[in-house]
């Protein structure tokens, strides 16, 4: 618990860290320290602590404080920077290397765009245009880079027996803001918009990690809730595949889901440069309800039949399969069960007799 403390609190040194709480009967009400000695004794009992920073005697400097200040009366200091793989490298730079420098080196070696990475103090996340300096950052202290995951081309298509005038309004929730849509109209707040439909369109969204910072402990939610900052895949939830056997395993299950050829096509063949990226591929399909919530589509007037396809998926290294033993084996299984873990009717879905709306898109996950 003091690790991710530490984590959350970099500008305090590890040893003066304290947690303390006043919510234990025999606290009566005022602030105690928990010590590592009762930590497994009171856990239980506790539903938050609070951190506090230790005064030392006679106003007297913690060791590492010391040894940060000399340290930091340099130019030159040591940092570890934590790459979004979760790789650690010890990296010497100067107190005035500004934050995109940092980025731009690291880009360089994942094959990312800059803009697609940010880096974080803790929970304070760093603007590119400011200096290590500028920051109190000092010998010793950890930046961890993210991917800003971006939910790229959900495309919406309309198929109507007859011509008809179609009003579509969007409606994202706070962590996530458009980046691309087609055709271009009004954006209210960087969530809102409304279209007059035409044969198709489609948006991106990058999530506000500035505005939603990701905590180094944070828990990833539920499969039944999505949130494009949060929401991850596990052994439970997903199938692993190596990265050769993914098109035609992706052609399957969006075939079941109630796409059709050209969808299908067009999917796979926008994300599959993404997935050579790779040696295997974790993917799942989320809920429709769950996205609903997340991206709230409104169509008017209504149709009959509404598919949204959103599938999550990540780079799984070889090393790592041991973790995915049961995704690799969810892997063998007809795909139909895709059907009922997204709530689509593939029947309907391919009704040409109905108003039907088909979306789809996709994310890459990097927690």
């Amino acid at each position: 618990m003091l690790d991710h403390a530490y984590e959350c609190f970099p500008c305090f040194p590890r040893d003066v860290i304290t947690l303390q709480t006043n919510k234990l009967d025999a606290c009566d009400g005022r602030y105690v320290d928990i010590t590592p000695e009762i930590w497994d004794k009171v856990i239980e009992w506790l539903e938050t602590a609070q951190v506090t920073r230790r005064t030392l005697p006679d106003g007297q400097p913690a060791p590492s404080e010391v040894d940060r200040q000399d340290s930091s009366a340099h130019d030159k200091i040591t940092i570890k920077v934590v790459l979004p793989s979760r790789e650690i490298q010890n990296t010497e730079i100067l107190r005035d290397t500004q934050v995109d420098e940092i980025i731009a080196d690291v880009s360089q070696t994942l094959g990312q765009c800059p803009s697609s990475i940010m880096a974080q103090l803790g929970v304070i996340v760093l603007q590119s245009n400011r200096s290590i300096r500028s920051y109190d950052i000092r010998n010793g202290d950890t930046i961890r880079l993210r991917m800003i995951p971006l939910t790229k081309k959900p495309i919406i298509y309309l198929y109507s027996p007859s011509d008809i005038d179609v009003s579509v309004k969007l409606s994202l929730i706070p962590e996530w803001s458009l980046s691309v849509i087609y055709p271009v109209v009004a954006i209210d707040d960087g969530q809102r918009l409304e279209w007059n439909m035409c044969q198709y369109l489609f948006w991106e969204a990058k999530a506000n990690l500035e505005a939603f910072p990701l905590s180094p402990a944070f828990k990833p939610q539920s499969v039944d809730t999505f949130n494009p900052i949060t929401s991850n895949l596990d052994d439970m939830d997903s199938v692993v595949i190596p990265v050769g056997k993914v098109a035609v395993y992706l052609d399957k299950s969006l075939k079941a889901l109630g796409l059709h050829t050209e969808a299908r096509t067009s999917f796979v063949t926008f994300w599959l440069p993404s997935f050579l990226k790779h040696e295997y591929i974790a993917l799942r399909f989320v809920p429709q309800a769950a996205y609903e919530r997340a991206a709230s589509l409104r169509i008017s007037p209504q149709p009959d039949v509404v598919t949204r396809v959103c599938m999550l998926f990540k780079g799984i290294r070889k090393e790592h399969l041991e973790n995915w033993s049961n995704a690799q084996m969810q892997a063998e299984k007809d795909v139909g069960w895709w059907v009922d873990v997204v709530g689509v009717d593939p029947v309907r879905a391919g009704d040409v007799t109905l108003v039907r709306v088909l979306e789809w898109g996709g994310t890459e996950v990097f927690n």
